[in-house]
């Protein structure tokens, strides 16, 4: 039986990993980040695209690797 999921549960969950990875980069760099993402909007979108598949290749070349 699929477990129901709790939205409460979600949303703490998200909140403490996000303050988890917000304090492994660094606090000055959300502040960039957040602070381009408010200037530019969704022109900066590709980046975040290309960033996310360049990790991803990244990782399962590491991956493999070890």
């Amino acid at each position: 039986m699929a477990k129901a999921i709790n939205w409460a549960r979600g949303l703490a969950s998200i909140l403490f990993w996000s303050i988890i990875s917000a304090a492994f980069i660094g606090p000055g760099t959300v502040t960039t980040a957040a602070k381009a993402g408010a200037s530019y909007g969704i022109g900066l979108l590709w980046a975040l695209v290309f960033s996310i598949l360049a990790t991803i290749l990244l990782q399962e070349a590491a991956a493999r690797i070890t």
